[in-house]
């Protein structure tokens, strides 16, 4: 089974990068994944990941590099294709790879690193795993730690989330950008085997993530060549040497305070030394044997020439111990350093699997590979992937949609989107002249390939077919060339004689005027009792479906019932599991009257129709859509909380709470689609956007009616 996973940093020093390459490997080890592919989110160049891959592991991991958040301004149109773009691909890769590796956006990135990778993970459906460092393992640093965590995912609601992997533990270089001296002083920390581990692991026992790693820093794995630094720094050498052992596991700062350091262990250090203050640590180091010890010295501030400082030097020379010097002074220098050590690309490959090794080798096995055990019952669409799916399924379909209202602004810039992309084939209804003029001017590329119908040159052809249509209605001859002027009923007509295979109007009309037309001559399904409408919700993490909110004033409960099995048979379309919720302003037998009573016999006639179906009524709005309130009002419920299809008992309250979920939560709603018809007709509400519009015609072309 495919899956996604994504790796979202929670700070600065979590090495997502040696976090990733692990989890590659683990993958490879275990025999979970036979073909991986790494997606990057930002550019490559700067993607120490992504180009050791390529260097060492290019012949078992594919690398896929087309999207960069680095450099867009976030809630852009381009930080929205960008999105688009990685969805997508995600979601068409999926059927070639076994597990897709998404690295997330790091802090030093993006300012907007937390909003990113939220925005990735919830819209590609990722399975996401947190990365975090411990920079002590004590009680209550972990609680500490544990409070943070748990306050960012109240804030943030994650819906798949794996777990949480603790990296770094002990390590000296956490936060070393807060306090370049101090931090960058690597002290001596007894390293903790997995039996000390396994200890501390116990102690992260909370409802909000589960712990899948906790992995100490060890300074046997971590060891820097002094010759990485001398090439990642870009600064000059006086005695460019190779040595087999050359490895910097401190750094001294040779400050005022050097008198109380003159005990300590200099063994693999590296100095950085103000070069003012030259001529003191040349003293210090003559008294002070344990200085021999030293890898190297930096010398900061250097505005001498090389051939003075050379003379200076050789007391380090003739012991082998590197020299290297820059103009840049010591807060420079630091500055620099604190990014070193997250750079592993210069690593070789034996390194670098000793490293994986090394890491994976703390990860919890099941908790990894038996997540997809606990979402199984039903699919939950983020509302980006949901609307590339109607895309996708739309594009396949490839139906002819009309479009009446083709003289309205934001009808010809959906249209032109939909050939672009392929949506589908829009049919404009208007003289091409004035189409054309237009779009023109409001600066939309109109492809010549679209098809334009003039109403003008064709109403005379269906005249005697809506006679015929409505003669008991006393239609005739006159009153149908009076009707057939307007486009949106020459526009049914069209359809309805099979020339179209769908219709989408009601930008500029009323609703009224594009669902009347369609009742008079389309007419209901012969399985369906009345035409309902629904409207999907776009929520942040999921999409949730409302009916009916835009044709039934105030339903029987036989007509609830039959809005219920409509909405049922429509979700399944877009491969959604229903879980209804008949609403009511109370749950269970809470509640007494008669529009209690109705929304109850609804749901009974719905379980008797359909027992296949899972359905709860008469219920409340957040005891459908809460778990923890449904345990306090309905526990014997059988959606459990999870609702995702929401039966409102009238018009009023479907058609106010549809419109403030939208507006108040800056949500994108999709609708309404109209269910009954014998052909699909969908009405846009008069404000509708042009997105909204794209989506309407790719789900008109969806619907199998």
């Amino acid at each position: 089974m495919s899956r996604t996973i994504m790796l979202i940093p929670l700070n600065k020093d979590a090495s997502l990068t040696t976090i990733s390459l692990s989890t590659i490997y683990f993958f490879s080890k275990h025999k979970l994944s036979k073909s991986i592919l790494y997606i990057s989110c930002i550019n490559s160049a700067f993607n120490s990941t992504s180009l050791i891959i390529k260097k060492y592991f290019s012949e078992r991991v594919d690398t896929l590099d087309v999207v960069d958040f680095s450099k867009v301004f976030f809630a852009s149109y381009e930080y929205d294709t960008l999105l688009n773009k990685i969805i997508e691909e995600c979601y068409q890769k999926k059927f070639l790879y076994d597990l897709i590796l998404i690295e997330g956006v790091q802090y030093n990135h993006s300012i907007n690193a937390e909003q990113i990778n939220f925005d990735i993970s919830q819209n590609s459906s990722a399975e996401v795993i947190f990365i975090e460092n411990l920079k002590y393992n004590s009680s209550e640093y972990i609680q500490k730690k544990e409070n943070k965590i748990k306050l960012f995912l109240e804030n943030k609601k994650y819906k798949n989330i794996l777990g949480i992997i603790f990296n770094e533990i002990n390590s000296p270089f956490i936060d070393k950008q807060c306090n370049f001296i101090q931090k960058l002083k690597i002290l001596r920390k007894k390293e903790k085997n997995k039996r000390d581990l396994i200890i501390k692991k116990k102690l992260f026992k909370n409802q909000f993530f589960s712990t899948i790693a906790c992995i100490p820093w060890n300074k046997k794995i971590i060891k820097t060549n002094i010759l990485e630094i001398y090439r990642f720094l870009n600064i000059k050498c006086l005695n460019l040497i190779e040595k087999k052992s050359c490895y910097v596991e401190k750094i001294m700062i040779f400050d005022e305070n050097y008198i109380n350091i003159s005990n300590k262990n200099y063994s693999n250090t590296l100095v950085i030394l103000s070069f003012s203050r030259i001529n003191i640590f040349l003293n210090f180091f003559k008294l002070n044997l344990k200085m021999h010890n030293i890898q190297g010295v930096i010398l900061t501030g250097v505005l001498n020439s090389k051939k003075n400082i050379i003379s200076l030097c050789q007391v380090f020379i003739r012991r082998c111990i590197y020299v290297l010097f820059t103009k840049l002074n010591t807060l420079e220098i630091l500055s620099q350093l604190c990014n070193f050590n997250f750079n592993i690309y210069l690593k070789d490959k034996i390194y670098i699997n000793k490293l994986q090794k090394y890491v994976s080798s703390f990860f919890c096995y099941s908790s990894i590979t038996n997540f997809k055990k606990k979402y199984s019952y039903n699919k939950k669409y983020s509302p980006k992937e949901f609307c590339l799916y109607i895309k996708l399924l739309s594009r396949e379909k490839n139906k002819r949609i009309l479009l009446p209202e083709s003289y309205e602004i934001r009808i010809l810039k959906a249209a032109s989107i939909c050939h672009d992309d392929k949506i589908a084939q829009c049919v404009l209804l208007g003289e091409s002249k004035k189409i054309y003029r237009i779009a023109d001017n409001a600066g939309i590329k109109l492809s010549r390939n679209i098809e334009i119908i003039n109403p003008i040159s064709i109403r005379k052809n269906y005249v005697n077919r809506l006679v015929e249509l409505r003669k008991t209605k006393g239609m005739n001859e006159l009153l149908a060339k009076k009707q057939l002027e307007d486009n949106i009923v020459l526009a049914t007509l069209i359809l309805e004689a099979d020339q179209v295979d769908g219709l989408v109007s009601g930008s500029v009309n009323t609703t009224y005027n594009t669902i009347r037309p369609a009742l008079q001559i389309i007419k209901t399904s012969p399985n369906s009792l009345l035409v309902s409408s629904i409207f999907f919700m776009l929520l942040p993490n999921s999409v949730l479906i409302y009916g009916d909110c835009a044709i039934n004033i105030n339903p029987t409960a036989e007509e609830l019932a039959e809005i219920a099995i409509q909405t049922a048979d429509s979700s399944k379309i877009f491969g959604i599991e229903p879980r209804i919720a008949m609403l009511s302003y109370s749950t269970g037998n809470s509640g007494i009257g008669y529009e209690v009573e109705k929304v109850r016999t609804a749901t009974c006639i719905v379980k008797k129709r359909r027992p296949d179906l899972i359905i709860d009524g008469p219920i409340q709005y957040d005891t459908a859509i809460s778990k923890t309130v449904a345990k306090l009002k309905a526990p014997n419920s059988p959606i459990l909380g999870s609702a995702n299809i929401f039966i409102f008992p009238d018009l009023n309250s479907g058609n106010i709470a549809y419109k403030a979920v939208q507006r108040s939560s800056k949500i994108l709603s999709i609708g309404p689609m109209l269910q009954g018809l014998k052909k699909p007709v969908n009405d846009l509400s008069r404000g509708a956007s042009i997105e909204d519009i794209i989506y309407t015609i790719a789900l008109t072309s969806i619907q199998d009616i």
